[in-house]
């Protein structure tokens, strides 16, 4: 028993060396800057070979890490060799997701470590890929490639949602553009649920010599610049300033995808959210008059066949009958309109038209 129980504590004993045998492996060939072919070898073995050793949580996310950092290790290895997929490998939206969620996961263990040497290298790699993204996203701005640009600045919020959120609204911003309106809905709706745009912040400061003021995506790096002296008259701007004209966008993607009851919907809560917002009130009324008046799209045509059927007692009772239900379909819809904005002189009259047909000559009498 004493043997097999020394045998046991020898195992774990090896399996724990092992473990710290890989991590040091991965994490010294992870921070270099160039990577030698054999370097790669060490790397992909010890990665293995901690998958399968990993017992721990930490020692899990560490070996979930590296996993996933390969394909950015092997792009670094390959340097200026590296091929257009190769770059596609590591710069595309799942690998970029899942890479923010690992390295961000590996930082908060490195954090408490007494050893902030690797901690730090983590930040400066995460920060630099992010700023990789961003270039990328720009480059396909500036070249007028919006759905791409779009992809990618979506990608970087992906990649670093807690400090990306202006990317998210980069991205809305370029779906708009790039015409593909399902898309841009797909993006401005999570914009627009998003925490960001609800207390998101975004800072700026002045530059001293050119008098231009510049974004600064946390208060910390804020700090740092107007320390030197470089920067001055600090300013935030609260993201929920933005938050009507973002709901205006956003439902009128919603309607020119053809979802009208979702428009409704998304127009209502932001009129809830902006009582008073004037042009809110001017896009709900739009939708609803429309409405009324796309409903009353065949009644010239009913018109005209009254007016040929006037000796034809049933047939006329049966058009004159299907006007005032055409009618009636229409009128909740100039009500609500009505109700949005009473001054509105298209609106009362199209009410005034349908309380008359409909014979409610009292509601018609009230408005004239």
């Amino acid at each position: 028993m004493k043997s097999l129980f020394l045998t046991v504590v020898l195992f774990v004993s090896m399996t724990t060396f092992a473990q710290k045998d890989e991590l040091k492996t991965l994490k010294k060939i992870y921070s270099k800057d160039k990577i030698s072919e054999k370097d790669l070898e060490k790397y992909n073995v010890a990665m293995i070979s901690l998958e399968y050793l990993a017992k721990e949580n930490a020692d899990k996310v560490y070996a979930k890490f590296y996993k996933i950092a390969y394909p950015s290790v092997e792009l670094t290895f390959k340097g200026e060799k590296s091929t257009i997929q190769d770059k596609i490998n590591v710069f595309n939206p799942e690998f970029i997701k899942e890479y923010g969620q690992a390295i961000s996961k590996v930082i908060d263990i490195e954090e408490k470590s007494e050893d902030k040497e690797f901690y730090n290298n983590l930040i400066e790699r995460k920060k630099a890929f992010a700023n990789s993204i961003s270039d990328i996203a720009f480059n396909y701005n500036e070249l007028n490639n919006f759905k791409e640009a779009s992809e990618m600045f979506y990608s970087l919020y992906q990649f670093d949602k807690k400090n990306k959120g202006r990317a998210l609204e980069n991205s809305a911003i370029t779906s708009f553009q790039s015409g593909d309106y399902k898309y841009a809905e797909k993006r401005y709706e999570e914009f627009v649920n998003s925490d960001y745009l609800e207390n998101g912040v975004e800072r700026f400061a002045t530059s001293v010599a050119n008098g231009e003021e510049y974004f600064f995506e946390t208060k910390e790096e804020r700090l740092k610049s107007i320390a030197t002296k470089l920067y001055e008259k600090p300013r935030d701007v609260n993201m929920s300033l933005k938050k009507s004209q973002v709901y205006k966008t956003y439902a009128a993607l919603v309607l020119e995808n053809g979802n009208t009851e979702k428009a409704k919907s998304v127009y209502a809560k932001a009129r809830k959210l902006f009582p008073n917002d004037e042009d809110l009130k001017s896009d709900e009324l739009k939708l609803y008059f429309n409405l009324g008046y796309n409903a009353l799209a065949n009644d010239k045509d009913i018109v005209d066949e009254i007016n040929s059927n006037l000796d034809d007692k049933e047939k006329y009772d049966e058009l004159m009958q299907k006007r005032k239900e055409m009618y009636k379909g229409a009128l909740p819809f100039f009500e609500k309109a009505y109700g949005i904005m009473p001054s509105d002189g298209d609106t009362k009259k199209m009410l005034v038209l349908c309380y008359e047909t409909l014979e409610m000559k009292d509601k018609a009498a009230a408005l004239k």
